[in-house]
């Protein structure tokens, strides 16, 4: 077996991430409505779970509604999951079965470590020389930019985790974000978007750091995505890799980045349910042999029956989430 395999079979689930330091103290403890919002979020970013949220987008009382199945999918689904298992159905598994379960609780930490490049959340990483809380999540035409808020680890039954990154995104429209003709993108610091929207995958961010803007000046931003090089999977190269306190990358810090409180809200007001990032979920992975810097429905098998349905070392905290 190699080492560092994962043990369950979930695309979502991943043997490269690595927690690290003390876990973040109630304050940064995911709310209950929170962590509804992440397994809603995990679920629907999920590889695996595609064929059962376009079955249930399909179903006469839904009827493409994506407001109202974003709304109700979770519930379908977890009853689903119960309800098939003995029906050798080929788009089910144990592992589905765990997720729909939702999460038993969630941790938050300010430090993690992603197929050997280090993350920090952005409070920690203001008190330290370098800076590793900048993150770059690909969408479909569009590329969101911001800073690692905190490290979630959502714990489902048998101990399954699923890692996501809490972000502080900018905002992506044409007054927060510009090219200049050497095609430096810079980005306004001291906007915010998707506040209901916080959460990606940690494995499918790419790290960035920020350089002040001397010609925008004020919180104008050049957003520069770190290339990592010669950083392998541990499994590949039979050795272990740097532990969650190594620092793999580190570029000097950019003064100036807002924080929260000072940061200008988005005017434009978005629902809970349809303030969505376009996401991209594709998972982000270095190639050994690559050189250069630049780093795919199921017919309907079943209809189912309808479901009513601060310093460096932080004190650790009891921020678990019990249901």
């Amino acid at each position: 077996m190699e080492e560092h395999a994962p043990r369950f079979n979930l695309s979502i689930v991943s043997s490269d991430v690595e927690v690290g330091g003390a876990r973040l103290s109630a304050e940064y403890a995911l709310s209950d409505e929170e962590i509804a919002i992440a397994h809603w979020w995990v679920l629907i970013n999920c590889e695996e779970v595609k064929y059962w949220k376009e079955l249930h987008l399909n179903f006469p009382e839904v009827d493409g509604d994506l407001e109202y199945h974003n709304m109700t999918f979770a519930n379908y689904f977890r009853t689903w999951m119960d309800m098939i298992k003995s029906d050798d159905n080929p788009n089910w598994s144990h592992e589905l079965l765990l997720l729909a379960m939702q999460p038993q609780r969630a941790r938050v930490y300010p430090t993690c470590t992603v197929n050997g490049v280090k993350f920090v959340s952005e409070e920690r990483d203001s008190r330290r020389r370098t800076q590793n809380s900048g993150v770059m999540a690909k969408g479909h035409g569009l590329d969101y930019y911001g800073v690692l808020h905190s490290v979630v680890e959502l714990v489902y039954a048998e101990g399954m985790k699923v890692h996501l990154f809490k972000c502080r995104w900018f905002d992506t429209g044409a007054q927060s974000m510009k090219i200049d003709q050497y095609g430096n993108l810079s980005v306004n610091t001291a906007t915010s978007a998707y506040e209901d929207d916080p959460f990606v995958f940690a494995t499918s961010v790419k790290q960035v750091f920020y350089l002040d803007d001397l010609a925008r000046g004020d919180a104008w931003k050049i957003a520069n995505i770190v290339h990592p090089r010669n950083i392998y999977r541990a499994a590949t190269l039979g050795v272990t890799i740097p532990g969650p306190e190594a620092d793999a990358y580190q570029e000097p810090n950019a003064v100036g980045i807002h924080d929260v409180a000072t940061v200008r809200q988005n005017n434009v007001k978005h629902g809970r349910v349809l303030r969505i990032r376009d996401e991209d979920s594709t998972f982000i992975d270095v190639d050994p042999n690559e050189e250069t810097d630049d780093d795919s429905d199921d017919e309907l098998r079943h209809r189912l029956p309808d479901i009513n349905s601060d310093t460096e070392e932080d004190s650790s905290d009891d921020s678990d989430y019990e249901p």
